[in-house]
């Protein structure tokens, strides 16, 4: 199961439960499996998937997508920002300086 299969059922699994679609015995399932599934952000999931695809120097292990993007944001204006990072940046994502 890839990163997107997993946000994708972790999100149907939040819904299911919201309208009281899962049973007791599928709720445990779950709590035992993935104790923090009702607080996990799927849409973040996919996110932070997409982002580590694109080979521009993110990963899901270190910090939030938002907060790397801010940090790069950050030293592009600082000047700081390697030249290729952002040549990189600017391929993967337009507009991310603006964001």
């Amino acid at each position: 199961m890839n990163a997107y299969e997993a946000a994708a059922f972790i999100e149907e699994s939040q819904l299911e439960a919201a309208v009281g679609e899962l049973s007791p015995e599928q709720l445990s399932f779950l709590d035992e499996l993935l104790p923090d599934w009702r607080e996990v952000d799927a849409e973040a999931m996919r996110t932070e998937a997409w982002m580590e695809e694109l080979e521009i120097g993110y990963s899901s292990s270190v910090e939030s997508a938002g907060t790397w993007l801010r940090r790069q944001q950050e030293l592009a204006c600082s000047g700081a920002l390697p030249g290729e990072q952002r040549t990189r940046l600017d391929e993967a994502l337009p507009g991310w300086l603006m964001a």
